[in-house]
Order: structure tokens, then C-alpha cells, then sequence
């Protein structure tokens, strides 16, 4: 199989709509497509040789079934999944959750029938329904879906801290200074490498203008502001990694001013209820992203 896709759905089309929406998302003809549900009475009766199968299953609380689809190699024009569930959200009128990549299990994508695609935090609840369907809620999305209207609209930080961000810089540092991954927990190589990581972590963000999600919560990005704090600290009490530690900041800290002007500290002061004392702050302080990642 060259692919593999997990879909939740809002709504409950008919197994022919199902089947017609994911031939066109695939680009094959209908009658490629087998699809059954997991406990009904044809199972058994099923097409296992179509290039295209589809099992479902209900679901409830917020959604309504889950899809689990298998596409052969004979379909040249198989899409990923974040592109197969946003051509089937329009394809069916129905918004699509599928799994993000990141570790916690709550952590997936919405796409809406209009376009938009948001992440998702999704639960499962403990009791099942009277039918013995799980019951799955959508606790929170980063912005308002009209068809999950129950669900909070906020940042999902614990997403934030799993994403993969590619950090170049403090991997070179790490790769300098403690190749072998020896140094004590709380020595000054590992406690810049640590301040280091994190720091580049916000500028790649920044400088990405905030992909893939746009958002990002304004409180963890004062955090990473005191992490630029530390990195200060830690510069001025380096030992032998002295050079390569003032080296890599200053790598990054070019790449930052890329993604921020300079409003003399106006806007954090404003947020941090800290007025002018921000500008007694280092210069990270007295700048503000380009693209606010957060509601001003």
C-alpha cells in the first residue's frame, strides 16, 4: 500500500457518497473503491482486491464516524493525508480531523469544507455510547469552526512543545562542545545548549512566520524572551565553549531581527504590564514579531 490515511468526520455520508467523494480525492473512478463498515453484515463479502479501501466505523459525541483507508500502488495520484482530508472536507461538506505528527494523542489537524485547517485538540471520553461507540470530543481548536461549535478556540501549547522545529545551530553547539553527550546536567555546556535550543526554537518559529499552525501563545513567547536572558547570562560566564556560545547567539539573533522591528519595547511593555521598564531590558525585549502569532 503506498498509503495510508486515518479521517474523522463530522458528518455521516451514505458508503456511496463515501465512496464517490474518495475517488475523486484520489483521482480514480468509483468503482475502484470498496468501502464497508467494520461491523456490518458484507464484511465478508468485501472487493479486497480494489486499489482503494475504506473501513469505517461510529463514532460519537462530536463526530460522527472514523475512517481508516488504504490506497495500492496502483493509484499514481494518491494525495498526503493533510491534502486528501482537506479535498475530502469539501468534497463531502463535512469538516476532517486527522492525526498530527506530533506525540500526544489528543494532537490533530480540523479542516473545514471552507478551507480552513486549524490544529485540534481531540479526546476520548472514558464511558462509551448506548451503542458502544466511542465517544470523542473535540476539546479545543486554534481558530472558530463552524461545524465544532462546542469546542474552545485557544493555542494548544502542549502541541507547541512536541513540534519538530529543525534547530541547526544549537546542534552544531551540542556537536562542538559535548560530542558524546557526557556533560553533567548542570553544567555551563549543557545549560547552553539547553537555553540555546529553546531560543532557536522561537526564532525558526518566527522567522517561519509561524508555521504550520500561525499561532502561537504570547506567554510562552515572553518565556522564551527570559530563555534570551539566560543565553546573556550564560555568555558572560562561559568557559572554554566561550566563543562558540557568543558565535551561535549572534547567528540567531540576526535571524530574530529578520522577523521583528523595533518598537522601542512599546507593545511587550503594553502585554507584560511592565510599561517603560522594558526598555532598561535587552534589545530582544524592546522588539515585536512582524506577524503577531497571538489575538493583540
Amino acid at each position: 500500500m503506498t498509503a495510508l490515511y486515518t479521517f474523522l468526520t463530522v458528518r455521516r455520508p451514505t458508503p456511496h457518497a463515501m465512496a464517490r467523494s474518495l475517488a475523486g480525492v484520489l483521482g480514480v473512478e468509483t468503482r475502484y473503491v470498496d468501502v464497508a463498515d467494520e461491523d456490518g453484515p458484507d464484511t465478508g463479502d468485501r472487493n479486497w482486491d480494489a486499489p482503494v479501501l475504506c473501513t469505517y466505523r461510529s463514532v460519537a459525541g462530536d463526530l460522527a464516524l472514523s475512517w481508516d483507508v488504504a490506497v495500492s500502488d496502483a493509484v499514481r495520484t494518491a494525495p498526503d493525508e493533510a491534502e486528501g482530508a482537506r479535498r475530502l472536507a469539501a468534497s463531502l461538506g463535512t469538516t476532517v480531523l486527522y492525526p498530527a505528527q506530533e506525540r500526544p494523542p489528543s494532537a490533530y489537524w480540523a479542516a473545514g469544507p471552507d478551507g480552513t485547517v486549524v490544529r485540534a485538540r481531540l479526546l476520548e471520553m472514558d464511558q462509551e455510547a448506548d451503542d458502544g461507540s466511542p465517544v470523542l470530543v473535540v476539546d479545543a481548536v486554534e481558530a472558530v469552526m463552524e461545524q465544532l461549535p462546542a469546542a474552545r478556540v485557544e493555542v494548544l501549547a502542549e502541541i507547541l512543545h512536541e513540534e519538530k522545529v529543525d534547530t541547526p545551530v544549537a546542534d552544531a553547539f551540542a556537536a562542538a562542545t559535548d560530542p558524546r553527550g557526557e556533560a553533567p546536567p548542570g553544567s555551563g555546556v549543557n545549560r547552553s545548549r539547553e537555553a540555546l535550543l529553546l531560543w532557536e526554537r522561537l526564532v525558526r518559529r518566527s522567522d517561519a512566520g509561524w508555521a504550520p499552525g500561525g499561532r502561537y501563545p504570547f506567554e510562552l513567547y515572553v518565556e522564551d524572551l527570559r530563555t534570551r536572558d539566560r543565553l546573556a547570562e550564560l555568555a558572560g560566564n562561559a568557559g572554554p565553549e566561550r566563543e562558540l556560545l557568543a558565535r551561535a547567539v549572534d547567528e540567531l539573533d540576526t535571524v530574530f531581527r529578520r522577523s521583528t522591528e523595533d518598537d522601542a519595547g512599546a507593545l511587550l511593555g503594553r502585554l507584560t504590564r511592565s510599561g517603560s521598564a522594558v526598555a532598561g531590558r535587552g534589545w530582544w525585549w524592546h522588539r515585536r514579531p512582524v506577524t503577531l502569532p497571538w489575538d493583540s
